[in-house]
C-alpha cells in the first residue's frame, strides 16, 4: 500500500472542517514526491529534502505573513524542489511565491484577501490557461481546478461545498490513483499522456475487479429483495463467455471483455427500471452497432461503446442536433450518425476510448435515454455530480460528473463501479422497489432525476 496508515479513509477519516492535519498532508505530499523521484531511477538518498522556505528563500519569507501558521506548518515539512520530478499526473508542483496569490483577484467577491491561493499549479501542457489545486485557508479545504475556465464551477464556495475537500482527501485520491495503477509513474513510454514520470492509463486490471464487486453487490442487494418462488435457476455459466464476445465484435483486449466474462448470470430480469440483463447472447449480439463501425485510426486503438443493458422495450436514442454547434452524442468521432438515424438502442453502454487520447476512461459509461433530459430554459431537473443541470436537452448526461474536484476533464466518463454503487443505494433507500422480474418500472422511471428526485439521482463528486 503506498500511502501507508496515513490515507484518509473510513478508518482514518480526515479531519473536521476548519482544521488542517498538515502533518499527514505533508507526508503523503512526501510520499508522491519520492514515488516520482525513485520511478526515473534516481536513489532516495539523493533527493533534497529542502521545504519551500529553504528552497524560495527571501520570496518565500515575504507572503509568510500571508499563509494561515498551519499551511506555514505544512511547507516547512513538504519537499519542494526545481529539480523535482512533475508531482503528479495533474499538477507541476507546489506553486511559487510568486504564483501563490494570482488567483486571489477571482474571488474578490468574498471580500476576504488572502483567504485563496494555488497550492499546486496545473501541468502547463493541459491548457492555454492553467491554474491549479485551490486551497481556502479559511475552511482549509482544496478543490482542483485546471484552468481558468473552469472557475465559475467552484464559486462561491458555499454553494460548492461538495467540491472543497481536506487535503489529506485530495492527496488520498491520487495515492489511490497509483494504488490500483490507473496512474503508475515509470520511465516508460505512454501512448496517450505522460507528464515527467506520471502515465495515465485507460484502465487497470484493479479496477477490473473492484466493478465487478460492485456489480455483484448490485446483484445480491436485487435478489435478497425477490420476491419467494420467483429467481431464475442458478447457473454456474457466466454470463457472457469469449465467443459470444467475439461475435459481438467487443475488441480482445479491453475492459469492457474483462468485465463481462467474470460476471455470473443474475437470477432475474431487470437490472434497473427498464434495463434488462443479457440472458440471450444471439439478442446480445445483435444488440451491438457501434462495435460493427470501422472505427480504424492512424494514430491508434479505439475502443467502441458496448450495449451491456438494453431498454427492454427496445427503444431508441435521439442523438439529432438542435442546432449546428450542439450534438448528443457522447462517443469518439468515429462513431457519430447521421441526423435522422434511429438505429441506437436506449440502456447503458461502455465507454468509448481513443486510447492514443489523454484522460480517457475505459471503466466508464453512458446512460443513453430515449427521451431528452431539461427544455431549455428549465430551472431545474436532473443534475451532475458537481450540482449543475446536465445541459438543456441531453440523453447521456445522467450520472455523470461535471467539474472534477480531484483532478481530469469534465469530459471523462464515470465509473461503472460508481454506478454500479449508487444503484444499489437507490435500492436500498426504496427510491427504486424489486418485484418478481427484479427492479420495477420502465425506462420512464429515470425522468423522475429531471423532476422531484434530482438530488437522489446525483452521484456525489470522486475522481
Amino acid at each position: 500500500m503506498v500511502g501507508g496508515g496515513v490515507l484518509a479513509i473510513s478508518e482514518n477519516p480526515a479531519w473536521e472542517a476548519g482544521t488542517f492535519d498538515y502533518k499527514r498532508c505533508a507526508e503523503l505530499h512526501n510520499i508522491l514526491v519520492e514515488q516520482a523521484w525513485a520511478a526515473e531511477g534516481r536513489s532516495l538518498e539523493e533527493l533534497e529534502r529542502r521545504s519551500f522556505f529553504q528552497y524560495y528563500g527571501d520570496k518565500a519569507n515575504e507572503i509568510v505573513d500571508r499563509l494561515d501558521p498551519s499551511l506555514r506548518a505544512f511547507l516547512e515539512s513538504a519537499i519542494v524542489g526545481q529539480e523535482l520530478p512533475s508531482f503528479f499526473i495533474w499538477v507541476s508542483g507546489i506553486g511559487s511565491p510568486t504564483e501563490m496569490f494570482f488567483v486571489e483577484d477571482m474571488f474578490l467577491e468574498c471580500g476576504e484577501p488572502n483567504r485563496f491561493l494555488v497550492l499546486y499549479v496545473t501541468q502547463r501542457d493541459l491548457g492555454g490557461h492553467p491554474l491549479g489545486l485551490i486551497y481556502d485557508q479559511k475552511l482549509h479545504r482544496a478543490t482542483l481546478t485546471l484552468g481558468l475556465e473552469d472557475i465559475w464551477a467552484i464559486k462561491p464556495v458555499e454553494q460548492h461545498d461538495d467540491l472543497w475537500h481536506p487535503l489529506e482527501t485530495v492527496l488520498g485520491h491520487w495515492i489511490h490513483l497509483v494504488e490500483i495503477k490507473k496512474v503508475t509513474a515509470s520511465q516508460d513510454e505512454a501512448p496517450n499522456e505522460k507528464y515527467g514520470p506520471w502515465i495515465w492509463h485507460t484502465y487497470s486490471e484493479a479496477q477490473v475487479d473492484s466493478t465487478v464487486a460492485a456489480f455483484e453487490h448490485l446483484v445480491d442487494t436485487i435478489e435478497e429483495r425477490m420476491p419467494v418462488g420467483h429467481l431464475l435457476n442458478l447457473t454456474e455459466a457466466p454470463l457472457l463467455n469469449h465467443a459470444q464476445l467475439d461475435a459481438a465484435s467487443v475488441p480482445r483486449s479491453c475492459f469492457i471483455r474483462s468485465f463481462l466474462t467474470r460476471l455470473r448470470r443474475p437470477r432475474f430480469k431487470m437490472i434497473a427500471p427498464g434495463l434488462e440483463i443479457p440472458h440471450d447472447p444471439a439478442v446480445f449480439i445483435s444488440n451491438q452497432k457501434f462495435t460493427v463501425m470501422d472505427a480504424d485510426s492512424e494514430y491508434g486503438v479505439v475502443i467502441p461503446p458496448v450495449l451491456i443493458f438494453a431498454s427492454a422495450e427496445r427503444l431508441a436514442v435521439d442523438f439529432d442536433r438542435t442546432s449546428r454547434y450542439r450534438g448528443f452524442n457522447p462517443f469518439c468521432r468515429a462513431f457519430e450518425l447521421p441526423q435522422g438515424d434511429r438505429s441506437i438502442i436506449s440502456g447503458l453502454y461502455s465507454e468509448s476510448v481513443e486510447r492514443f487520447d489523454i484522460d480517457n476512461a475505459e471503466e466508464g459509461f453512458r446512460l443513453l435515454l430515449p427521451f431528452r433530459f431539461r427544455a431549455p430554459g428549465q430551472d431545474h431537473g436532473a443534475k451532475k455530480s458537481d450540482g449543475s443541470f446536465v445541459d438543456d436537452e441531453s440523453v447521456a448526461e445522467l450520472f455523470q460528473h461535471g467539474c472534477k474536484p480531484f483532478g481530469g476533464e469534465w469530459w471523462r466518463a464515470q465509473r461503472l463501479e460508481v454506478l454500479f454503487n449508487h444503484w444499489s443505494h437507490l435500492i436500498q433507500t426504496g427510491v427504486w422497489a424489486i418485484g418478481k422480474d427484479g427492479v420495477q418500472g420502465g425506462i420512464d422511471v429515470f425522468k423522475d432525476a429531471d423532476a422531484h428526485l434530482s438530488d437522489e439521482y446525483r452521484i456525489r463528486p470522486s475522481w
